[in-house]
């Protein structure tokens, strides 16, 4: 009786030992196959990367993105329009019949588009349209089918924080958008931008549509040969309503954010009010395609100062004026007030210091 419960112990005391042998064993192999599991993925996103990031800077598009796009609009029709109820639409003013400075038909705007070189500078810029997915829109809403252009022509200038965040990356790059310097629009035939970039999209209001103006993309317009065309996003805000009324620390933080690290986010309330939320308020918003600004006459002034304020005042008064036909033409949303607000270029920041 003692031998056995002497031998049962012992045999006991054995299992636990290799019982915790074994777990132990494959806590080990568990910590090192993620480990190198994670290395792994680590260094084929690293090479990803590399080669991936060239195209940051290329006149050039990925070689999955039509199929890219493809995917996304199926979704986006699917699930936001059909769905949610999130419809779009495209409103081109500068081929409407009987427009006094625009064009007749769309043959005329075709030819147009076909020997000129654009710039689409559009606002006010907020969730749903950043500039670096003006392609994805325009084959969306079918802009290019109207302007005649060729899908593979249509770039977006992007801020470059934007090409050093894993994943967005990837998608910026692949729906056209690249880095928004003078060395890499050079060249291109039609690209679009948002003038007020960051600083506009963390300063929208629930009933204003705010522009901030800088003279940087006219002055390249100018020295590029390229006209400029003015696109409105109405009713944008509707569909992610902007928080106006943020506790100050808030509106430090995004600022900060701003200045030092050049990085923007928006603070928004979905469908039902729920801040962040991703689901849209079932609601229009209207694409705005304005009529072309051409600089040709402006490129020759000796005083360039003076050029950029005369092509400036034009681009302005052509916003007020899509602004007013949009809300004439949807007959909605009389009670939103438009402002613009220059803001100085970093040059004359420059001399000012």
């Amino acid at each position: 009786m003692i031998f056995s419960c002497f031998t049962i112990s012992k045999l006991c005391n054995q299992f636990q030992m290799n019982n915790e042998l074994f777990f132990t064993n494959s806590l080990v192999k568990a910590v090192v196959g993620a480990s190198l599991s994670t290395l792994l993925l680590s260094s084929l996103y690293v090479t990803w990367w590399a080669w991936s990031h060239k195209y940051a800077t290329l006149r050039k598009h990925v070689p999955w993105r039509r199929a890219v796009v493809a995917y996304l609009i199926f979704w986006d029709v699917l699930i936001f329009e059909k769905i949610l109820g999130m419809d779009r639409k495209l409103h081109m003013s500068l081929c409407k019949k009987g427009s006094r400075d625009g064009y007749s038909d769309d043959t005329g705007l075709k030819k147009y588009a076909k020997h000129s070189r654009v710039c689409w500078a559009a606002g006010p810029h907020h969730l749903l349209l950043p500039s670096f997915a003006f392609a994805f829109q325009a084959e969306r809403d079918g802009i290019h089918d109207k302007m005649g252009v060729d899908m593979d022509d249509i770039f977006t200038a992007a801020a470059t924080i934007l090409f050093y965040i894993p994943f967005l990356r990837d998608l910026v790059i692949t729906l056209g958008g690249r880095i928004a310097s003078p060395e890499v629009l050079e060249g291109m035939k039609m690209f679009a931008l948002a003038p007020g970039g960051i600083h506009e999209m963390i300063r929208q209001g629930e009933n204003h549509d705010r522009l901030y103006l800088r003279t940087g993309f006219i002055r390249f317009a100018l020295r590029k040969n390229l006209d400029i065309c003015p696109i409105y996003l109405f009713d944008e805000n509707e569909c992610y309503k902007p928080i106006s009324d943020l506790p100050e620390w808030c509106v430090t933080f995004q600022r900060w954010c701003h200045r030092r690290v050049g990085l923007g986010f928006s603070i928004w309330k979905g469908r039902w009010g729920i801040p962040f939320n991703p689901l849209p308020n079932g609601c229009e918003y209207v694409v705005g395609v304005g009529r072309p600004i051409d600089t040709a006459k402006f490129r020759d002034m000796e005083d360039q100062d003076e050029a950029i304020e005369k092509v400036m005042e034009l681009y302005i008064a052509e916003v007020r004026r899509l602004f007013k036909e949009l809300q004439t033409d949807t007959g909605r949303r009389k009670d939103v007030v438009l402002e613009i607000e220059r803001l100085q270029s970093r040059s004359q920041r420059n001399k000012k210091s």
